[in-house]
């Protein structure tokens, strides 16, 4: 069974990772919360840390713990596999716990950054201080995905976005391929355009942006726009998926294909 996987910030570490050093975490953590309350972990018992900025990964034991806080020890660093590629997420703000529910998939399966967007027909238009809350809570959800998944990074959530700032913010990435699911394109399959694009010599890493629109789809204009920057339009099948489908099975293709084009330097 995999031990919990926390991300814990920089400030909350006394000292810095060393033989024998040693983390203290504080009680007003969340954190610190999930491992007294709802694991109920005890002294001796282990788990993995990864420090947030460093973002480098290790086991540790519980040394002492009580109401004021989680004393740590460190035992020893673990190994985090560097993938050749990364996939930034570009979402169409939708309703309900739509967003949520792809921010947590996305993160699971491995995307480097994910940009809200607000397009031609997205139904839901918080105000700003409404939308700042619903990008915080975002944000806890893919910290909570990547301890899930036993990550040894974080997606970037980006500020909710206009379709403008998202075409910009896209432009600056560079990225090797702009993929766009559409329901009205019904030819060019997502696998297939990954595997006509040329990778970059290691070690530059493969950049993929994978536009996935909102309930209502994306409008000929915001394609004709995209296609501007040399966005390629795909199929990813014969039926109308919902916004949380389309993005998860996009990354799944995505990944799997790339990391087939990258054969064993994965492994």
């Amino acid at each position: 069974m995999a031990l919990p996987r926390f991300f814990i910030d920089g400030d909350q570490a006394q000292q810095a990772p060393a033989p024998a050093a040693e983390l203290f975490l504080s009680r007003d953590t969340e954190a610190y919360h999930h491992i007294t309350h709802v694991l109920r972990l005890a002294k001796g018992e282990q788990v993995e840390i990864v420090l947030r900025d460093a973002w480098t990964a290790w086991l540790c034991e519980i040394e002492q713990l009580d109401e004021t806080g989680v004393q740590f020890r460190y035992l020893e660093a673990i190994e985090s596999a560097q993938l050749p590629f990364e996939t930034t997420l570009v979402l169409g703000f939708s309703k309900g716990d739509t967003n949520e529910r792809v921010v947590r998939q996305a993160t699971e399966l491995g995307v480097s950054r994910i940009i809200p967007t607000l397009f031609e027909r997205s139904i839901s238009r918080p105000d700003p201080k409404k939308a700042q809350t619903k990008i915080e809570r975002l944000r806890k959800i893919a910290v909570s995905a990547a301890q899930q998944s036993h990550r040894s990074d974080l997606p970037q959530v980006e500020e909710l976005q206009s379709f403008e700032e998202m075409l910009v913010f896209i432009n600056a990435l560079q990225a090797d391929l702009i993929a766009v699911p559409w329901e009205e394109e019904q030819h060019t399959a997502l696998s297939e355009l990954i595997e006509k694009t040329a990778l970059p010599e290691l070690p530059q890493t493969f950049k993929l942006v994978l536009v996935i629109g909102p309930e209502g789809g994306i409008s000929t204009s915001e394609i004709a726009q995209l296609r501007e920057l040399d966005a390629c339009s795909l199929s990813l099948g014969p039926t109308i998926l919902r916004v949380d489908t389309a993005a998860c099975a996009a990354l799944a293709i995505a990944h799997d294909t790339l990391a087939k084009k990258y054969g064993s330097l994965l492994y």
